[in-house]
């Protein structure tokens, strides 16, 4: 397979080889396609980055259910059930 690069990416993919970063262009460029696959990839949907993205993500919710727009705890209560089956399956327990 042969890919053409704009300049500016691939200056950039050079410079990351010359700093040792990967050994080879190739190399870099696989690095990059897989973070790019990665990022692609369905993420849990109350996934947190740092604590302050879980205290943020907390005020949102607080915010939403002062609104009245909570989940009633029976549809959360399967959400969680079912999610949970759900993970049990894919890991075979």
């Amino acid at each position: 397979m042969n890919v053409s690069l704009k300049l500016e990416l691939e200056n950039f993919v050079e410079k990351e080889v010359e700093t040792g970063m990967y050994q080879s262009t190739s190399e870099g460029i696989r690095a990059g396609l897989r973070l790019l696959k990665a990022e692609k990839k369905p993420k849990p949907r109350f996934m947190v980055s740092s604590m302050n993205d879980l205290e943020e993500k907390l005020r949102v919710g607080v915010r939403q259910i002062d609104r009245g727009e909570g989940i009633p705890r029976e549809v959360a209560a399967k959400d969680l059930r079912d999610r949970a089956a759900a993970r049990r399956k894919r890991h075979g327990s």
